[in-house]
């Protein structure tokens, strides 16, 4: 209300409506005391209007505990406020307020008594919730010694990375003809042959004698939409498919889904970079408010200018880092073990399923009974040729066998219904038992809900990173998660071993890992994923909680999205054959042993089980004909038995 009331008062007060300048200064005005309070109001008019954003207005006076403003900035502000009444919106605050209590600043106006309050402002009053790093700082200066401080206050700047500065020293004592002109300066760390560089150069002056800016045009740049061939320092893991290296001779080359986006980047605001890794031998890491590890505690100590490695976004990092716009949206999913692979064997009878063959031994079984039965009218009737071996024969024809010559009486056309309805079901079969024999050999498991596994007694293998996401989760049981010990290990290895229901349990991964790994192993072993298992996992660049580089990388990013080159990205790493048994060619490819031995194993049985069978029949001969000789001729010889029996019609 005080603010709304002093705004009110200055846009009908008369000093408001006149904007004259007083008389010309004399020469008198020998930076003894700083006066003339008209030149803040025509910068923020000038550049302080893009958005619809309160100005926020700061003071610093170094050591005064009050903290209160000097007269003259005090005049300074009352001025800025009658001449911007028509559209400005300000907000005044405490620096020394906790952050929760301050709203976070864009535009901001800083008014400073010398170098000292700058240094103390930057150690105990910059805080990262309540500024805006790409935002706008006009930084007024009352007083600095020589032009020693003010590189020293650009490199103090440069450091806490506040780019879009513009600082305006109302004393320089350094320049000896200076007769009352501000001066207001700024840095360029990204211009062309500048990188990282916090020299300061003159953007304007302001003549007393005409309350005029010499120019106000340009003094916010765009500075991050060039960066001129700066380098920047990348934090990356390796975690397939996102981050990946390979070597290509004596050279070692970045890839994946991840480096594709920065790559475009890179090309798109003109940088570049080298990457680094975290020296700690954790992967991720987990965060703190200090002695943050991994990652994440790399950007935390800004190690390095922004990061990635399937960091997903989570209440933590988002406590501690920056995180951009999504770059990718996956699922965060349970990878579980496929059921016990069939056999050869086994895919002899996948064709048709049991209620099919069921339908089918029945039919067939009411088949051989009304053949039995008719073949057994036409003996009684005496009629012939009788069917012998009826269901012998009826075997046969279901085998596709040939019998002997038919009349064509009732029995005759039974069989002929039989033989053409045997032919369809061996077609059918034969069809089935092809495609059967090309499909893979896994077949997922029903682990499609958290409860199932959880019925199933298994385990929840899972990175510490990863922890985060489920440690408040009434449906994962703490006594069920087990963390990975090494977050070095390989993830192919793992999801071998998964393959293979060698983990105890299931596995918690980004569906793309999986995917991946199943289009480059998946004839090793495939990992299927847990339909109902997932939830929502967006990955994204993270970055030290000071930086202006968020704002133009997600303009990039999102236009990447729109364009589709994030989801082109992403299919080159996924291959869902092994899922879908999708075929790649459209043309059949030919059986292999594989596939086609089990009906080699079957044959052997049964070609075993007919000799057993034959070799039974001859034992069984030969000792039925030695009892026969033994009843039919107790005392003669051997020799006369065997004439005698063998002679004989």
């Amino acid at each position: 209300m005080l603010l709304f009331f002093l705004m009110l008062w200055c846009t009908i007060a008369d000093s408001c409506t006149v904007e004259r300048c007083e008389e010309e200064m004399p020469p008198e005005f020998v930076q003894s005391e700083p006066t003339n309070t008209r030149f803040l109001a025509p910068v923020l008019r000038a550049h302080y209007r893009a958005r619809a954003l309160e100005v926020h207005f700061r003071s610093w006076n170094g050591n005064d505990t009050q903290r209160q403003l000097t007269p003259w900035q005090g005049e300074l502000i009352d001025d800025a406020l009658c001449h911007n009444a028509d559209w400005m919106i300000v907000s005044f605050a405490d620096l020394l307020a906790p952050a929760v209590q301050r709203r976070s600043a864009h535009y901001s106006v800083l008014l400073m008594l010398d170098y000292d309050a700058l240094c103390s402002w930057l150690e105990h009053g910059l805080d990262n919730e309540a500024y805006h790093f790409d935002g706008l700082y006009t930084i007024v200066i009352e007083q600095l010694a020589d032009r020693g401080q003010l590189h020293a206050v650009m490199r103090q700047l440069w450091n806490h990375r506040i780019i879009n500065v513009v600082v305006v020293v109302v004393l320089a004592r350094w320049e000896a003809d200076n007769r009352g002109e501000l001066v207001a300066y700024s840095y360029e760390p990204y211009g062309e042959g500048q990188c990282g560089n916090a020299e300061p150069y003159e953007i304007g002056r302001y003549a007393n004698n005409n309350c005029t800016w010499d120019r106000l045009a340009g003094w916010f740049p765009n500075r991050l939409a060039n960066l001129h061939g700066c380098s920047l320092t990348v934090g990356k893991v390796d975690l397939r498919p996102f981050s990946m290296t390979r070597t290509v001779g004596n050279r070692t080359v970045h890839y994946g889904l991840e480096v594709h986006i920065v790559d475009t980047l890179a090309a798109r605001l003109n940088f570049t970079f080298r990457y680094v890794r975290p020296t700690d031998g954790v992967k991720w890491g987990i965060l703190y408010a200090a002695n943050s590890t991994g990652l994440v505690g790399l950007l935390q100590r800004q190690g390095a200018d922004f990061g990635f490695g399937s960091l997903g976004f989570s209440l933590n990092r988002h406590t501690y880092l920056r995180m951009g716009v999504p770059n990718h949206m996956t699922q965060m999913i349970m990878g579980i073990p496929p059921k016990r692979p069939y056999s050869s064997f086994e895919k002899l009878f996948q064709p048709f399923a049991v209620d099919a063959w069921l339908c089918i031994a029945l039919g067939y079984a009411a088949f051989a009974l009304v053949t039995l039965a008719l073949v057994t009218v036409n003996r009684r009737l005496a009629r012939e040729p009788s069917l012998q071996h009826p269901l012998y024969q009826l075997w046969v024809l279901l085998m596709g066998g040939a019998v002997g010559w038919l009349r064509l009486d009732s029995t005759r056309l039974f069989l002929i219904g039989f033989i053409l309805n045997a032919l369809v079901i061996r077609t059918l079969f034969q069809a089935g038992l092809f495609q059967r024999l090309q499909s893979y050999a896994s077949l997922a498991s029903d682990l499609n809900t958290l409860e199932a596994i959880n019925r199933a007694g298994l385990y929840y293998n899972m990175f510490r990173a990863s922890l985060q996401f489920y440690r408040d989760n009434p449906s994962v049981p703490a006594s069920r998660i087990k963390l990975v010990p090494n977050d070095q290990r390989d993830w192919d290895d793992l999801f071998y071993e998964l393959s293979q229901d060698r983990l105890g349990g299931v596995m918690v991964s980004p569906i793309d890992c999986i995917a991946y790994y199943v289009k480059r192993r998946g004839k090793d072993g495939v990992v299927y994923v847990g339909k109902d298992t997932g939830f929502m996992y967006n990955l994204g660049f993270h970055y030290p909680k000071s930086t202006a580089l968020q704002r133009p990388f997600d303009g990039w990013i999102l236009r990447m999205h729109a364009a589709g080159l994030v989801y082109h990205w992403s299919e080159e790493y996924r291959d869902n054959r092994y899922w879908t048994n999708a075929k790649e060619d459209p043309e059949p490819a030919s059986l292999r042993w594989n596939q086609i031995s089990g009906g080699f194993y079957l044959c052997s049985a049964l070609m075993l089980l007919a000799t057993v069978v034959f070799l039974g029949e001859m034992v069984y001969f030969r000792l039925r004909t030695r009892r026969l000789l033994q009843q039919c001729c107790g005392g003669k010889t051997q020799t006369r038995r065997k004439k005698r029996v063998f002679g004989t019609p």
